[in-house]
């Protein structure tokens, strides 16, 4: 987030229906909600601006002494990672116990959804990362640890599937997605991935968070107090959207009574958190797996999303 004079405290972050009401005075700040696209909204965090931010990420930061922020238990932009794979229509790969010694490509190598999606596998299907050939774009926000030999390309990854040169693409959505049904040319690796879906659920209560709301330090130290009145903004705005009849089911069904996506340092959002820790840890990409609580300002364990 980014400060202006006096009290005013500016908020960037994704399109999100539920956070339409963050804007507003609350104890004493004037906070004003900015909303972006897709792929708008880490630039600010790293322009010292405001900003949700990857939580993967922002433990590599961490990790490495390079993080001038602290975060707060908003967490954000959560999805299911079992429909994050894509292979071609006629691909005969419907399985991760299909894909040992297969090429998968990744944009960014250290993405969250990526991160999630590897941690399944071993978790869910007894598929190690170091089974997997992988490919990525030579921009890289952090450098894949060397243990997963992944190979940087210049060309698109994703027409290299369509045109069978590699065997899938990971990735939160696709290009191809975007054409008419009848013209597409990739699909999900599982045939049914909502039942994927919610068997998990089900059975472990876990919908993947990819970020959280981070607080630059010169923020901080300008407004030291701000931390749990932009919590309480957050948690508020999302509120009034359940009150106005919103649904957060991530499959589309009654949400009534349960909220998907609540905030806090929850049990159950530690138990999320801690995941996403051991998956960065088991990757290569953090020395040790982070105290939970280290990665959030002080005090937050207290906050309750009402």
């Amino acid at each position: 987030m980014s400060g202006s004079a006096n009290n005013r405290i500016e908020m960037v972050g994704n399109d999100l229906p539920f956070f339409k009401n963050v804007t507003g005075v609350r104890d004493g700040f004037d906070l004003n909600y900015t909303s972006v696209g897709p792929g708008q909204s880490f630039r600010p965090v790293l322009e010292n601006e405001p900003f949700e931010f990857s939580l993967a990420n922002y433990t590599l930061m961490k990790d490495r002494n390079i993080a001038p922020m602290t975060a707060i238990p908003v967490f954000l932009n959560r999805s299911f990672r079992h429909g994050s794979l894509f292979v071609r229509k006629d691909s005969d790969l419907t399985h991760p116990s299909q894909l040992k010694g297969k090429t998968i490509g990744a944009r960014e190598y250290t993405q969250t959804a990526g991160v999630w999606w590897r941690g399944l596998m071993i978790d869910e299907y007894e598929l190690h990362w170091s089974d997997l050939n992988w490919v990525s774009e030579k921009k890289q926000r952090f450098t894949p640890p060397a243990e997963a030999g992944v190979e940087a390309l210049d060309e698109d990854l994703e027409q290299l599937v369509i045109d069978g040169k590699i065997d899938a693409f990971l990735a939160p959505s696709t290009k191809d997605g975007k054409n008419p049904a009848g013209e597409q040319k990739l699909r999900q690796l599982f045939p049914d991935t909502e039942s994927e879906e919610r068997d998990y659920f089900g059975r472990t209560g876990i919908f993947p968070l990819n970020h959280a709301v981070v607080i630059h330090e010169d923020i901080l130290a300008k407004f030291p107090k701000c931390p749990k009145p932009l919590f309480d903004a957050y948690c508020a705005s999302k509120k009034q959207f359940y009150t106005d009849g919103g649904n957060l089911n991530p499959w589309g069904d009654d949400a009534a009574g349960h909220d998907f996506i609540q905030f806090g340092l929850t049990d159950k959002n530690r138990e999320i958190v801690a995941t996403l820790m051991r998956y960065l840890h088991e990757q290569k990409f953090i020395s040790q797996v982070p105290d939970i609580d280290g990665l959030f300002i002080d005090g937050a364990a207290e906050w309750v999303d009402y």
